[in-house]
Parts: C-alpha cells; sequence; structure tokens
C-alpha cells in the first residue's frame, strides 16, 4: 500500500517505509557482493510448488510535462505510487517526484 498524506497532514501506512527501507539494506548488501546467509535462509519461510504472478500496484496516469523522457502532453502512467498526498500537490513514484495539477474529472 501507498503511504498517504491526508488533507489535515496525518501520515497514513507509514509501514511501508520500513519494508522498503530493510528492502534497499537487502538489495545493497547483495550488490556488494554480500549474499544473505544461511542463518538468514533458514529462517525464511518455504514457498514449495511456486510459479511468477503480477499482481496490480497503484500508480497515477495523466498527461506529463517537464518529465526527463516523456514528450511534454503526452498521456503517460508512473511507476508505482510510494507516496500520495493530493491535497498538498505532490505524490512519490518508485522513481520521482510529480506535482499534481488537476485531477482528471471522472
Amino acid at each position: 500500500m501507498s503511504i498517504l498524506i491526508t488533507a489535515d497532514g496525518a501520515i497514513l501506512n507509514l509501514d511501508e517505509l520500513n519494508l522498503l527501507s530493510r528492502l534497499v539494506a537487502d538489495l545493497e548488501r547483495i550488490r556488494n557482493g554480500v549474499a544473505p546467509s544461511r542463518h538468514e535462509l533458514a529462517d525464511a519461510p518455504l514457498l514449495d510448488n511456486w510459479s511468477l504472478a503480477m499482481r496490480l500496484r497503484p500508480c497515477l496516469t495523466g498527461q506529463v510535462d517537464g518529465h526527463p523522457t516523456i514528450a511534454r502532453g503526452r498521456r503517460s502512467i508512473t511507476s508505482q505510487l510510494h507516496l500520495f498526498a493530493p491535497h498538498h500537490g505532490y505524490a512519490r513514484s518508485l522513481s520521482r517526484f510529480y506535482r499534481l495539477g488537476e485531477p482528471r474529472e471522472e
């Protein structure tokens, strides 16, 4: 779930931040050549009869302006949404901050 900042400034779903921090630490360790230890893997749950699958994750879609690789005015989809503060005019996807203009009228 994405972290949400409400209109009154309350921050919801901060557990996501802890999960992401641990993920980054693990990935940096592996990037530096330190694989999970036998002890770590012994304590990990066993997933048997497994296969790859896909899940839906929150994102935003809209016309973009000022993106480094997407043409101005082109409708696009952000990467996975991690922080959403619509009342404060911004959001944070996996890759960058976005300033939020007007929402789409349904």
